[in-house]
């Protein structure tokens, strides 16, 4: 500030001053020149002139105070984010001992901000200290988990403390925690190898061996040695009189020993093995108690006896090498007499199994069937002498189908071993170990006992050393000095991994996560009846989570290409032989590919091909589903599900492996929800949990997002104060990777200002606690659980963390759940409760506030803004026409100018694509002004990529790779540009269909794990040039305005419906403008879309024939045909059930038809029809319906009768004399049309008219439909020229005259007298030709005199909707007669159509009418066919063409759905379908028409 005060200069009058107070002077020069160029002194006066300057010295100068003044100057700074935080302690020190509390406060290491006056917040975060720490917003470390100072550096551990404020760029400092940490007597003693000893059965007492002990405490504190050791007296009798231990303080270097010693010989037939607890003592008084065992070797000295052995064996659908089955059991206590043992064949050997006579190991051949076996063998024993011992082999032989291994769930059961489990259990009478946890599994499913089967049963996959306790027979190649060598090395904890299916009361096997899910929930239930300790995850998933690599399946994947496949794969078999028993199972593991993408190929039909009421079928280019309407993409998925607040569902579980993404769209109103869990299903925990068992929750808070992370790598909560409670549908994105956690909402397209420095509007971040743990992050036992908890949430100390997820239900829906790319199906979940398939509320609101969308269209927007968005390549209204597509030639391209803007940070870009080859080229375009910014879609080899570059700025890009869209079908591409993120994706976006470029989540790899700046810079908008910044098809080049080149064009490919921000835009030719768009400029572009000849040089040997595709050509019967024989015959779709929800098929030559039931529609009926509003109805609302529905059968009836008496009257009337005709004047342009009308007294319809004229005026019925201000509109006749005829018989000419008052005029001549009278005037009905809309009018009758006749008027008070059926046009009258009523047969059937399965081109569905109709064609229109004119400019340029020439003219009805729409106006279907019905006149003539015209 101090410069400020000595130093400033001012501008005037063309010069600038600068005063210096420290050196008292002014330098005066003038802003032209660059330098100072005179001086002057400060006391003295400066007169500033334009001609110069000059010093003025007046009386006193400076020092005299009238010519003097002061002011005060107030300079405001505007402070800068130039300052990181100041830590008041950059560095401290702790000494915690190691059995410090969780919680404890550590030290206090606050922060300040110098900016903002200090009063800017600084976020903290803790990285380093063993990952036991936390920090909280104050700056205090406190331990979040116990310490262990025995750990690997646990004695000394560094954190820094991180301190960031939020400024932009966010700035931040470091402080440096040092903890020393103190050791107390927590670590037991225990005993150093080797702990298993070994005597020989018979011999007198010996020394087995010297037990020594070690502690991982300080023993400099008194917490080690010496040791004690003693005999636990807790021992059985037998091990306390059989064994003795001395213990010598002496031992081991004085630390202490015990030497363990037999007190006498030991009978191996009679103990095999004997466990003996010893206790172990350190200095300062801790004890432990430690097993040891002593295996008692054998020795042959019993002589065999026959026997039986049962051998089960469960092998899949595979070849592979020999099945190995066990050995050939004799019952003989001694079981290390092998080599003394001779095996044979008692006969003629089985062909199918093959015998080693050396070890009496059996094999089965790979060509073995299911069924039983029996088997006879001779053993012999050459110490006892004993010879042709018989020993008989039973074998059950079970082929596993693909779906119980694929729903198969593994449970490890520790400490056990397979043959201790296995032992005493059969398939079917069950006992054991076995039998035991498959009768507690039952309970649990409450399914019989055969529900529940066993698929595998196996321990460790190399020797285990305890399998002899169990299993008292060691494998022929293990040697005793090989396994007395095993047993000196410490052995892993024994375990018996069990993979167990079930199967449903329909049959059908139980969902593997609904069955893992159960059994989560009772796991306390299953280990107390087994009274073993129980985890449902593999043995090599425990600890680092990294899974196996075997060939097995994954059971929480629904891919039904993993179920078809297990049948060809040849997994290892385990054998698990217990003497009497033998189970042979194949090995299951669990594949750990987190990031694998389903390829589209020809799978497999399995019932789980196709989710949610598909069918899977076969056809000329192999399988496919057929799959419900509401259904997406080719397995059938439903991607939205609704839940009722109280409601859950379940999925399959994460993968526990990093990186992960996950996201989620949720809509909802209620701010208070669990959208998804992950984590345990049982509310305590019988088992100690450090560290901290994993959980995910992802939940609204206040309507705020926020995520809980619990686990080995620290608690984590992070939280986006953005509203997502508001009704609208909103993204969640979920990433996880290697340094910490980012939580996104809508992709960061959302929210952006003008103002925003940051995006914490739409992002959350955070560093894993302790980033270097070795741990996976989560648990692949555990389901993942949608809108709810299907039990009661679990408590915080049981399971070791710092906050657990809220309790309240999501009341709402979510959508697009997507896992590591992969979408999950919502449609039928494993388990759910209180939930239903697709989005309800968001249906609801179309209905109510849009009506049916069509079964084409799905409902979009939220709750409060719907919209009716169509399915690609369908348009109109009920999504229900299909989109006319365009072809490009080379050189071609499109420049479009749009009517909206696009939101300039959130922009989606969708189209159709076709194309026979890989292609290179720009796809669209989209550009800002001077494109400063560039959305580029392009295809490359035939890869479709998006890239947004800008000026001075990274280009962002990604691309669908691996899937060519040359096939010669349909694609339809997306573009989704969302701030900084791009994403891109084809057809159904599932897997491989998908990538995305997403740098709003890149964290760096820094101490700090501070973001990159990419990721914190307000993204450029991309506000699109309405007028140049749409390009399709090219880039052109101009000189001038002339055109140079078009760079990037595509040429043999076919585009369609192309949309951006949701708006359909133009594809021309065939249509040049829509609402949201037009085209300006266009080169090389043809409608339609035409597979090139590529049968034109090809030639098939009979009975086959060339037929074409987009990418080859084939000779072959044609599709629904095969050849049998020589000769082509019909294939019989219908064996495959293509008609869903119980539709019909029947077969046709070739193809099929399904014919539906009232309820579906559709091809293959997998559509549904529209159902009833669900809203109730009150008493009051079913009284006023009734009433309702009686007055219109009423009217109608009324009506009917009023009809058939004009048709009867209408038979009556003599045309020989001529036709009715028609005179028309619109604005001044007048046609008159002369007919002959025989004059008749009492005209039966006459009278008729105005019958129907009174009973209008009395009813007074008014419909609902928008009225328009505007008189200057199209206007429509109510009048034929038949209910005008006249009563004479004398011969008339009618005419009439449009005014443009929108007054119908009606006047008759006379053809004899030539007299002219006007017999009566309407009021024409009008329609606002730019909404559609039409007035509401009624009809008045007026009677003004007896000669003029009655007047009919039409008054703002009726429906445009004509109450009574207009007369059908000249064609429908010449095929029906008359009083066919509008929407007849022959007006309907012509506007059916049915779909082509080859193409998008509509045929009729009865097409003899068509033909009928075509020879009708040229006949003229029916005088009393109304019309509807767009206005009289469209209608004069019409006219302009021809005289003869017909003028088509059409009814938009955006607003008028259903029923409303048949009768507008009195127009008849064909005619607003075909547009057939048409108006003719003669400039300057009469156009006479004969009566042989009719």
């Amino acid at each position: 500030m101090k410069k400020f005060m000595l130093y400033y200069y001012v501008i005037f009058n063309g010069y600038v001053v600068e005063m210096n107070y420290q050196k008292k002077k002014v330098h005066v020069r003038s802003k032209k020149e660059k330098y100072m160029t005179n001086n002057y002194d400060m006391r003295s006066p400066i007169v500033l002139r334009p001609g110069g300057a000059k010093m003025l010295l007046g009386r006193g100068g400076w020092s005299d105070p009238r010519h003097t003044d002061t002011a005060w100057v107030a300079v405001s700074l505007v402070d800068l984010n130039d300052n990181p935080p100041v830590f008041r302690r950059p560095q401290a020190q702790v000494t915690v001992r190691e059995d410090t509390s969780p919680g404890t406060l550590l030290a206090t290491l606050p922060a300040r901000d110098p900016d903002m006056g200090g009063q800017q917040r600084v976020q903290y975060r803790v990285v380093g200290g063993w990952g036991a720490l936390s920090v909280d917003a104050a700056g205090g470390v406190r331990l979040w988990r116990a310490l262990d100072r025995e750990a690997a550096g646990g004695e000394v551990g560094v954190a820094r403390v991180i301190g960031v404020d939020e400024g932009y760029p966010p700035l931040s400092s470091t402080a440096t925690l040092t903890i020393s940490v103190t050791d107390v007597n927590d670590c037991a003693p225990r005993l150093q190898p080797p702990t298993i000893l070994h005597v020989t059965e018979g011999i007198q007492a010996t020394r087995l061996g010297l037990l020594t002990a070690t502690d991982d405490d300080v023993w400099a504190l008194g917490h080690g040695p010496p040791f004690s050791l003693s005999i636990s007296p807790s021992n059985p009798t037998h091990v306390l009189r059989l064994l003795s231990l001395r213990y010598n303080a002496s031992f081991d270097s004085g630390r202490g020993g015990g030497e363990v010693w037999t007190t006498g010989p030991i009978d191996r037939e009679v103990y095999p093995h004997l466990t003996v607890e010893v206790v172990v003592t350190d200095a300062g008084g801790l004890a432990a108690t430690h097993p040891v065992t002593v295996v008692i070797d054998d020795v042959n000295d019993n002589p065999m006896k026959p026997a039986a052995k049962a051998v089960y064996l469960w092998k899949t659908q595979s070849g592979g090498a020999e099945a190995a089955l066990g050995r050939v059991y004799v019952e003989d206590p001694d079981d290390w007499d092998l080599e003394d043992k001779t095996f044979k064949w008692a006969g003629k050997p089985h062909p199918l199994f093959t015998l080693n006579s050396q070890t009496g190991a059996i094999y089965a051949s790979t060509h073995i069937r299911e069924g039983r076996y029996d088997l006879h063998f001779h053993v012999a024993d050459r110490v006892w002498g004993q010879h042709d011992v018989s020993a008989n082999v039973s074998v059950t032989v079970k082929n596993l189908p693909p779906e119980a291994l694929a729903h198969a769930v593994p449970i490890t059961l520790s400490p056990a071993t397979p043959a201790a489990l296995t032992a005493g259990w059969t398939p079917k009478q069950g006992g054991g170990g076995l039998g035991t946890f498959t009768t507690g599994i039952s309970k649990i499913l409450k399914e019989p006992y055969e529900a529940v089967e066993i698929v595998s049963v196996y321990g460790h996959p190399t020797f285990d050393p305890t399998f002899s306790m169990a299993f008292p027979v060691p494998p022929a190649t293990v040697t005793l000095e090989s396994y007395t060598s095993a047993f000196a090395q410490p052995s892993p904890a024994p375990f018996a991994c069990v993979w167990v299916s079930a199967k449903e009361q329909n049959g059908r096997f139980m969902d593997p996560v609904k069955l893992q899910g159960l059994l989560a929930l009772h796991i306390e239930y299953l280990e107390s009846v087994m009274n073993l300790k129980l985890s449902l995850t593999m043995p090599d998933e425990e600890g680092d989570g990294r899974g196996g690599t075997g060939g097995g399946t994954d059971p929480s994947s629904s891919n039904p290409e993993s179920i078809a496949s297990l049948a060809s794969k040849s997994l290892p078999l385990q054998v698990v032989d217990t003497n009497t028993t033998s189970l042979v199972t194949p090995r299951l593991t669990r594949a750990r590919d987190c990031h694998a993408h389903s390829r589209e190929v020809d799978f497999s039909c399995t019932p789980t091909s196709c989710l949610n009421g598909g069918r899977c079928v076969r056809n000329d280019q192999g399988n496919r589903c057929i799959c419900p309407g509401i259904s997406w993409g080719p397995q059938c998925k439903i991607l939205s599900r609704s839940f009722s607040g109280n409601g859950w569902a379940w999925a399959s579980p994460l993968p526990p492996c990093l990186p992960m993404t996950l996201s989620i769209r949720v809509l909802t109103t209620n701010p208070r929800a669990l959208i998804l869990y992950w984590g345990p299903l049982s509310s305590t925990s019988a088992h100690p949990h450090y560290p901290p068992t994993p959980m995910l929750a992802v939940q609204l808070v206040h309507g705020h997002p926020q995520v809980l992370l619990e686990g080995a790598r620290g608690p984590l909560r992070l939280q986006i104060n953005t509203t997502l409670s508001d009704g609208v549908w909103h993204t969640l994105h979920l990433h996880l990777n290697s340094q910490g956690v980012t939580l996104m909402v809508d992709y960061c397209g959302r929210g952006w200002m003008a103002d925003s420095s940051n995006d914490a509007h739409c992002i959350a971040r955070a560093s894993w606690v302790d980033p270097v743990v070795k741990q996976s992050w989560g648990s692949s036992s555990y389901p993942l659980q949608i809108g709810g908890m299907a039990h009661s949430p679990p408590q915080l100390s049981h399971f070791g963390w710092s906050s657990s997820p809220i309790q309240q239900g999501l009341r709402g829906c979510v959508s697009h759940l997507t896992v590591n790319g992969q979408l999950v199906d919502l449609g039928e979940p494993a388990y759910s409760s209180n939930s239903k398939s697709g989005c309800f509320v968001q249906e609801e609101a179309c209905l109510t506030k849009l009506g049916f969308c069509g079964v084409r269209g799905h409902c979009v927007g939220g709750l409060y803004k719907p919209k009716c968005e169509c399915e690609p390549g369908w348009t109109g209204e009920y999504c229900s026409t299909p989109t006319v597509p365009m072809s490009l030639g080379p050189d071609s391209y499109m420049k479009m100018a749009l009517s909206f803007k696009p939101d300039p940070y959130f922009l989606k870009a969708q189209m159709r694509v076709r194309q026979s080859a890989p292609s290179n080229g720009l796809l669209m375009q989209l550009a800002s002004h001077h494109q400063s910014i560039v959305l580029d879609i392009q295809l490359r080899g035939g890869i479709v990529c998006a890239s947004l570059s800008g000026t001075a700025w990274k280009t962002t890009e990604a691309c669908v790779e691996g899937y060519l869209l040359s096939d010669g079908e349909w694609h339809t591409i997306r573009v989704e540009r969302h701030g900084h993120n791009l994403l891109v994706s084809v057809d159904d976006g599932d897997g491989w269909k998908h990538n995305e470029t997403l740098p709003s989540l890149i964290m760096t790899s820094s101490l700090g794990g501070e973001q990159e700046d990419q990721a914190a810079v307000v993204p450029v908008p991309l506000v699109v040039d309405k007028q140049d910044g749409v390009t399709v098809g090219g880039l052109p080049e101009y000189v001038g305005v002339s055109l140079v080149t078009v760079h990037e064009d595509l040429s043999n490919i076919c585009m369609d419906d192309i949309r951006i921000s949701g708006r359909p835009l133009p594809v021309p030719p065939a249509m040049n403008g829509t609402s949201w768009g037009q085209v300006t400029t266009l080169q090389q572009m043809e409608q339609g879309c035409q597979p090139p000849d590529l049968c034109a040089n090809t030639t098939c040997l009979p009975p086959l024939a060339c037929h074409p595709s987009w990418t080859h050509a084939t000779c072959s019967c044609g599709p629904g045909m095969k050849p049998v024989g020589g000769i082509c015959k019909d294939v019989d779709e219908c064996i495959y059930e293509p008609c869903l929800f119980g539709g019909t098929c029947n077969n046709l030559y070739p193809g099929y038809k399904c014919t539906c039931g009232p309820h579906h529609t559709g091809e293959n009926c997998q559509w549904t029809s529209l159902a009833a509003h669900s809203q109730s109805f009150t008493p009051p609302m079913v009284i006023a319906a009734v009433t309702l529905s009686l007055l219109v059968v009423v009217v109608l009836g009324v009506l009917l009768t009023l009809r058939l008496h004009r048709s009867r009257g209408g038979r009556g009337v003599d045309l020989r004399g001529g036709c009715v005709g028609d005179v028309g004047s619109v604005e001044g342009i007048s046609g008159v049309i002369e007919t002959q009308v025989p004059a008749k007294e009492n005209d039966a319809k006459t009278n008729v008219a105005k019958e129907e004229a009174v009973l209008l005026e009395s009813l007074k019925l008014k419909l609902n439909n928008q009225s328009s201000p505007d008189d200057s509109k199209q206007s429509v006749s109510l009048l034929t020229a038949t209910n005008l005829a006249n009563e004479s018989k004398s011969m008339k000419k009618v005419s009439f005259s449009v005014t443009a008052s929108g007054t119908t005029v009606i006047e008759t001549q006379d053809s004899l007298s030539g007299t002219t009278s006007r017999r009566g005037s309407v009021k024409s009905l009008t329609s606002n030709s730019r909404t559609g809309s039409l007035k509401k009018q009624s009809l008045k009758v007026e009677t003004p005199s007896v000669l003029e006749g009655p007047k009919i008027v039409a008054v703002s008070d009726l429906s445009s909707t004509q109450l009574l059926p207009a007369q059908d046009d000249l064609r429908a009258y010449a095929y029906e007669g008359d009083g066919s009523p509008s929407g007849s047969l022959t007006s309907t059937v012509l506007g059916l159509r049915t779909e082509s399965l080859e193409g998008d081109v509509q045929q009729p569905l009865i097409p003899e009418y068509g033909e009928v109709f075509d020879l009708l064609r040229t006949l003229p229109d029916s005088s009393g066919t109304p019309v509807f004119l767009e206005d009289s400019s469209s209608y004069e340029a019409q006219l302009e063409r021809s005289p003869l020439e017909s003028i088509s003219s059409t009814v938009t009805t955006n607003e008028i759905r259903g029923n409303e729409a048949e009768t507008i106006g009195g127009v008849s279907p064909i005619m607003r379908q075909t547009g057939s019905d048409t108006l003719r006149r003669s400039s300057q003539s009469k156009l006479n028409i004969t009566p042989t015209s009719c």
